[in-house]
């Protein structure tokens, strides 16, 4: 990547359906290099463009970190499922004791409870579920949305919605005319539903950068528990490390989740081993290394495209 491709990038998080020809006008360049090279990054899977859902218009107010012991051969067909449910932001399958991990969000606990027992049970492959709700974020990735929850009540989104929404988040450069024929409506109707979920700021199409892509090869989301009196001043101190670009804390089985991205598994090993496990309160850490990201629907910080 050069510094083109970051300038690319970066004007198409704000807004992943900018034109070839309007991103060209904009970076003083020509339509086929911007289309080239936008197209070479998603082939290479260092970028993709995809519909990123506000939960705070949403009204999800329920949000839980769940690992899942799956049958092996079934892993691929599980992630499947779960990559096309929009109430999940994040998807991973990972080495450890769980194989996948995700984190649900929804309106309320009794939705996410029932998603729990009476949804996940039921995939075929799913052997066990362990799941952790979330208390606070203590710190997000770069946040797309502010918290406007108290200027209203949920936004409405139906049926259609809902569809066009999960076709978005595969791929949010689909054209009007794809999208309509998979949704049996037409691509004026496909067009006023897109404009209206942006306006409204329900979604955002952004781009999400694949960390691995970018040379961050130590991927992993870690569990502490920790003494309950010092665990703000533990996710403080994790918060000041740029690796560090994820943290909550958990209201039952461990306390905090931090998610890490760092360049190799040496760094990451000597990041737990020399810093985490030193840090005073912290009683045991427990590391799931990400074997793939299936899906993540959030962008990254920017030190991951500069290279810090």
């Amino acid at each position: 990547m050069d510094n083109i491709d970051l300038q690319i990038i970066a004007a198409l998080k704000n807004d992943g359906r900018y034109s070839y020809a309007r991103l060209a006008k904009e970076l003083g360049l020509n339509v086929a290099t911007v289309t080239r090279r936008i197209d070479k990054m998603i082939q290479d899977d260092v970028i993709s463009i995809k519909a990123v859902l506000n939960p705070f218009k949403l009204g999800y107010n329920a949000r839980s970190l769940i690992a899942l012991d799956i049958n092996l051969t079934r892993v691929d067909q599980v992630c499947e499922q779960l990559v096309s449910n929009h109430n999940v932001s994040l998807v991973v399958s990972t080495f450890g004791r769980f194989d996948v991990i995700l984190l649900a969000d929804f309106p309320t606990w009794e939705m996410m409870q029932d998603y729990i027992t009476k949804k996940l049970p039921y995939i075929e492959g799913v052997n066990k579920i362990d799941a952790f709700p979330v208390m606070e974020n203590k710190k997000l990735y770069n946040p797309l949305f502010k918290n406007d929850s108290g200027s209203g009540g949920p936004a409405l989104i139906d049926e259609i919605d809902k569809t066009l929404i999960v076709e978005l988040e595969k791929d949010g450069r689909s054209n009007f005319a794809e999208l309509a024929k998979k949704l049996g409506i037409s691509p004026a109707t496909v067009s006023r539903r897109i404009a209206r979920l942006k306006e409204e700021n329900i979604m955002k199409i952004s781009v999400i950068r694949n960390p691995a892509k970018l040379g961050y090869l130590a991927n992993a989301y870690m569990v502490l528990r920790a003494d309950l009196n010092k665990i703000n001043d533990i996710c403080a101190r994790l918060a000041v490390y740029p690796g560090v670009h994820m943290i909550m804390t958990l209201m039952s089985g461990f306390e905090i989740m931090a998610g890490i991205h760092l360049r190799n598994p040496e760094m990451l090993y000597q990041f737990i081993v020399e810093e985490i496990a030193k840090i005073d309160g912290v009683l045991n850490v427990e590391t799931f290394i990400c074997a793939e990201i299936r899906k993540r629907s959030y962008p990254l910080f920017e030190f991951d495209i500069e290279g810090l």
